[in-house]
C-alpha cells in the first residue's frame, strides 16, 4: 500500500468513526440544543430579582455564576468546587 492509499484509507476510517460517534450522541446533542433554545427564550429577570437580594446573597449568586461560566478572575480554581 503506498502512502496516498494509506492516507485515503485513514481519512475514510476517521470519517466513519466520526459519523458513528455523532449518531451515538445525537440524543444528547438534541437535548443540549433544546435546553439552549429554552434558556434563550427565558426572560431576563435577573435585574428585578437582584434588587430583592441582600448584598451577601448577590455575592453568593455572582460567585456561583462565575463557577458555572468559568469566569474565575484569578485564574486559579478553588479546591472542592466544580467549574
Amino acid at each position: 500500500m503506498d502512502v496516498s492509499a494509506y492516507l485515503v484509507h485513514a481519512a475514510a476510517r476517521q470519517m466513519a468513526e466520526s459519523d458513528a460517534i455523532e449518531e451515538q450522541f445525537a440524543e444528547v446533542d438534541a437535548a443540549i440544543a433544546r435546553a439552549e433554545a429554552e434558556a434563550g427564550a427565558m426572560p431576563d429577570e435577573a435585574e428585578a430579582d437582584a434588587a430583592e437580594l441582600t448584598e451577601r446573597q448577590r455575592r453568593d449568586v455572582e460567585a456561583a455564576l462565575a463557577l458555572v461560566h468559568g469566569a474565575d478572575q484569578q485564574g486559579a480554581r478553588t479546591p472542592g468546587h466544580a467549574a
